[in-house]
């Protein structure tokens, strides 16, 4: 597939997930990559420089706190204690059935248990932020901590003001609202993992509720909960319930683990999006021999960072390669059904690495996604964040690395500079993940090389064929 300068396709099944920015990890995390990437077969995509010494995160990253996964590896079972806090890097779990009682007011969740439990299991307690970050305080910051702990039927008891007979879910927004990656990994797949077993037969409460949160994604929490949801920070009564999670269950970004959630996969979840808001299309256009059929392909046009600035330009190659070009971008106003009826109309999404291309859980099965990964050694980071979730909802992924010549950079900084051929080293300086940050997400604009990019889309016509 290699023409002139153009970037190599490899076939790829990985799901590497680097955690760190140390350079050792990262170099044996890339060796067993490339051995998987040597060993499997999967959709083509492009690795042309050794570019994944970053964690993965859409837009823009953030560093992480050390956060050790013990796997529950030195906790006592024969008990289990209500809160799980070590076995998830990124979130602390309490499962609790009984008698539960959730005093909102004092931000503190009791499991009434009898007097003749162990004394000092009765003294247990646990402070928890139920919202999937933990490790990062920036995140964190902006979310209520929670008591859980153990009442013992012989104490002063809040008296339940209301009594439920379906189990509870206690989750917070707050976070990196905003940003629609952070919204659709950190909360909404999370809060699928941890509700569809029920049935829409649980209660959310939620903490740190945002009224255009809600407003946003009142479709998708309608179809997991059947009741009313509760605003956790402003609720004065004692509610009593015979289950309640405080949490929400985090698997890996944009993903989900078969292993850890009774089979449920991130096909199923696009299939729960598609119904949810009764898109038309379950499976994309299938081509077969038919060369006049004209595929739609949503070109996603970014209006700050990371934008094409050659719109027009690649609009009309799009449809000179046979395909019928769609370029939007959600609108200010625009609700996220409509725009989820426009993704889902379509085969094929291209966009530069960033939040837009988080619209592709909206597409149909066997679409193809096409990433275009900015400047600054970025590859696996972009494979992980959109190439893995791609796979695993059962489409097809192609991963564009740009030329120097593509980036806007080269006219800032010039064709010598460190921060054109070296990204690397803007991590050594002072200052290095902020200024990273700056100059590689906040102020870099893609000006795509038509002729050096057009056998990508050649290629995806293939793709549609089979």
């Amino acid at each position: 597939m290699m023409m002139g300068s153009q970037a190599k396709f490899l076939r790829c099944f990985s799901r590497a997930e680097p955690q760190t920015l140390s350079l050792a990890i990262f170099t044996g995390c890339f060796l067993i990559s490339t051995a998987l990437l040597v060993l499997s077969a999967g959709y083509f995509v492009s690795f042309p420089s050794l570019g994944s010494w970053l964690s993965p995160h859409a837009a823009p990253p953030l560093p992480r706190a050390q956060v050790n996964d013990t796997n529950n590896q030195n906790v006592d079972l024969s008990r289990k204690p209500l809160c799980d806090t070590t076995s998830n890097r990124r979130a602390d779990i309490c499962d609790m059935e009984g008698d539960i009682r959730i005093q909102a007011s004092s931000s503190s969740i009791f499991f009434v248990t009898s007097s003749i439990r162990n004394t000092t299991e009765l003294q247990e307690s646990w402070k928890i932020k139920p919202h999937p970050r933990k490790g990062d305080h920036a995140a964190l910051s902006r979310v209520t901590e929670m008591s859980v702990g153990y009442l013992s039927t012989e104490e002063d008891l809040p008296k339940c003001d209301i009594n439920s007979t379906v189990p509870a879910i206690i989750f917070a927004t707050g976070g990196y609202m905003g940003n629609f990656f952070h919204e659709v990994t950190d909360l909404i797949i999370p809060l699928y993992i941890s509700s569809h077993k029920f049935n829409g037969e649980v209660q959310f409460l939620i903490s740190e509720m945002l009224p255009w949160w809600m407003t946003k994604y009142e479709i998708l929490l309608k179809n997991l909960s059947h009741y009313e949801i509760i605003n956790f920070n402003n609720d004065t009564m004692v509610r009593c319930y015979p289950r309640v999670i405080v949490g929400i269950a985090f698997h890996k970004d944009m993903g989900i683990d078969p292993a850890r959630s009774g089979g449920v996969t991130m096909f199923d979840f696009g299939r729960f999006i598609r119904s949810s808001y009764s898109l038309e299309r379950d499976t994309a256009i299938q081509l077969g021999a038919d060369r006049d059929k004209r595929p739609r392909l949503l070109i996603i046009a970014r209006s700050r960072t990371r934008r094409f600035t050659n719109v027009h330009e690649i609009a009309r190659m799009v449809e000179w390669e046979g395909f019928e070009p769609v370029v939007a971008e959600i609108k200010k106003n625009q609700s996220l059904a409509e725009f989820a009826r426009i993704v889902n109309s379509c085969d094929a999404i291209l966009g530069v690495h960033g939040a837009g291309l988080t619209n592709l859980i909206f597409l149909p099965t066997n679409a193809v996604v096409i990433q275009v990964v900015p400047l600054g050694g970025l590859e696996m980071f972009c494979y992980s964040d959109y190439g893995v979730p791609t796979l695993d909802m059962k489409m097809k992924y192609l991963q564009y690395s740009i030329s120097i010549m593509e980036s806007s950079l080269v006219d800032r900084y010039g064709i010598t500079d460190p921060v054109v051929i070296n990204p690397k080293s803007v991590l050594a300086q002072n200052e290095g993940w902020r200024n990273w940050t700056s100059i590689y997400f906040f102020n870099q604009d893609v000006k795509l090389d038509v002729g050096r990019f057009s056998s990508f889309l050649i290629h995806a016509r293939e793709l549609l064929r089979q």
